[in-house]
């Protein structure tokens, strides 16, 4: 049996919002101190995110992040955690198949978010760097600004619903 992604026939609508998606990335809950993951390089400072390389590291909670990294990198991301935390109180889970990722890209990309999406996603408060778990709709989302795109990161039961707000937003 081949995985597949509940969006995998939708990518011609996703071209539509300039949207792509990011089909398996590679996402690990991890749970530590949070002076254990300063040493790590882990961002501390609420509702931030940092990316480097193909790996970014979004804040969760006071003892929660995201990593997210390449399909299929989840193995080794885990091992190379599990080095760094190696006899500390820590938490490293798959979570890979629990949300999907979606890439939107463009000047509008704001706007399609606001339009079902409580959080201020104007500059003076959202840019680059920043993640928040928010409600589209009825979804609950996770989002991250990275430079010129923002992620959103959404169960795979809630996928079709989230594509569907999006396009409803560019219908006058």
């Amino acid at each position: 049996m081949t995985a597949r992604s509940p969006l995998t026939e939708r990518s011609g609508e996703l071209e539509l919002v300039e949207a792509r998606l990011l089909a398996f990335v590679s996402q690990l809950d991890v749970r530590v101190d949070p002076s254990t993951a300063a040493t790590l390089g882990f961002p501390t400072a609420p509702n931030t995110g940092m990316t480097t390389g193909d790996r970014d590291v979004l804040w969760l909670a006071p003892d929660e992040w995201l990593v997210v990294g390449a399909p299929g990198g989840a193995g080794a991301i885990a091992d190379e955690l599990e080095t760094s935390l190696d006899g500390l109180h820590h938490s490293i889970v798959d979570v890979s198949a629990n949300r999907v990722a979606l890439e939107l890209g463009g000047p509008a990309r704001h706007d399609l978010l606001a339009s079902a999406c409580p959080i201020d996603l104007h500059p003076r408060s959202w840019g680059d760097g920043r993640c928040a778990q928010s409600m589209f709709g009825a979804a609950q989302v996770l989002l991250h600004e990275r430079e010129g795109a923002t992620r959103l990161f959404v169960r795979p039961s809630f996928a079709d619903y989230v594509v569907d707000l999006l396009l409803a937003a560019t219908r006058p």
